[in-house]
């Protein structure tokens, strides 16, 4: 549990970050890689997880680098890397309910600016934050 902490800690800086600039330094993936794979072998080296359930967690990041190349780059894929990474340290459950909340949040909050700022329907906005709030809402809901 210690290390899910520390990954949504680093979550949250990358979420910030894309925030700023809508652009995520590949140190801090490649920090939130290491924290994830770390977890996974301490988890099937404890007997708590296999090698297949590691693999299974791994499909919502890949789900989301094929839709940046099939969407046109509509999806960033920094968010992809980032679930990638995600899917080892939490598993499937917890990261498919994580990028669900995401993706419900997203529409939600498209639809309030859609509607009360009347931007644009085309304009981009991060979409790490989001995964970060899913990830926190998902991890309290296993507590």
């Amino acid at each position: 549990m210690i290390i899910q902490i520390v990954v949504l800690i680093v979550l949250f800086v990358i979420a910030v970050e894309d925030i700023k600039s809508m652009n995520i330094s590949s140190w801090k993936i490649w920090i939130l890689a290491a924290l994830s794979v770390g977890s996974a072998v301490f988890e099937v080296a404890m007997g708590s997880y296999d090698i297949e359930s590691v693999a299974v967690a791994l499909l919502p990041g890949v789900v989301l680098i094929v839709l940046y190349y099939v969407t046109g780059k509509q999806i960033g894929l920094g968010d992809g890397m980032v679930t990638l990474c995600m899917g080892p340290a939490f598993g499937i459950e917890r990261v498919a309910l994580g990028i669900t909340v995401a993706f419900f949040v997203s529409g939600l909050f498209s639809l309030v600016i859609i509607a009360a700022l009347r931007e644009k329907r085309k304009k981009s906005y991060p979409f790490i934050p989001f995964i970060t709030a899913g990830m926190v809402v998902a991890t309290i809901a296993q507590i």
